[in-house]
């Protein structure tokens, strides 16, 4: 038998095992803007404000989480309310095994599915493998900040990349929150289809 592989919504309990992924990049790289390590409250507080209206994905091989994807809002302000923020987290132990690929393409299915129009990204514009990694993702850069940000001994620019889901509708419906797609056989099959994939 092989190694179990799974892709699913995270919960409370992933907090501490997120985090462990998250804080080198903080500490580390200029991947994130954050100085200062999250604590486990926070990290938590985080997760469980997102998953009352957007998708958190975590993928597990074996016992340990590879990595993480989840969408935040874009922008506050109302009319906003179609578009969202996506980000992406993968332990180093686990690049180039389609965790990625797995984790964002079931996240933009299911924002799409969910009735967002429109997602972006934010990403250090030094950043070459995430910049073509959402390029494999049909994001496109639609301008970049210049000394956005001061981190580690250096100014970088930002550069901001989106991908349109689909069609915008004329009149659309708010976006149904993940809660009121997370039973459904919709849900389920692009769960299914993210788990082939790191099952190849």
């Amino acid at each position: 038998m092989g190694i179990r592989k799974n892709i699913r919504l995270a919960t409370e309990a992933d907090t501490v095992a997120l985090l462990e992924i998250y804080a080198p990049y903080v500490r580390d790289t200029a991947v994130t803007f954050e100085y200062d390590v999250p604590s486990v409250a926070d990290f938590r507080k985080r997760i469980v404000e997102t998953l009352a209206k957007y998708p958190w994905l975590v993928c597990e091989i074996g016992s340990e989480i590879a990595g993480y994807a989840y969408a935040s809002p874009y922008h506050e302000r109302a009319a906003y309310g179609w578009s969202a923020d996506v980000s992406i987290y993968v332990h180093p132990d686990y690049h180039r095994q389609k965790v990625g690929k797995a984790l964002y393409g079931a996240l933009l299915q299911l924002l799409k599915y969910q009735g967002f129009c429109t997602v972006y990204a934010c990403i250090t514009s030094s950043n070459a493998i995430s910049m073509r990694f959402h390029e494999t993702f049909h994001f496109k850069p639609v301008g970049t900040f210049h000394n956005a940000g001061y981190k580690l001994g250096q100014w970088h620019d930002v550069t901001w990349l989106e991908r349109p889901l689909g069609a915008c509708p004329a009149v659309p419906k708010p976006p149904k929150t993940i809660g009121e797609i997370k039973d459904t056989p919709a849900f389920e099959a692009i769960i299914a289809n993210a788990v082939q994939i790191i099952a190849e």
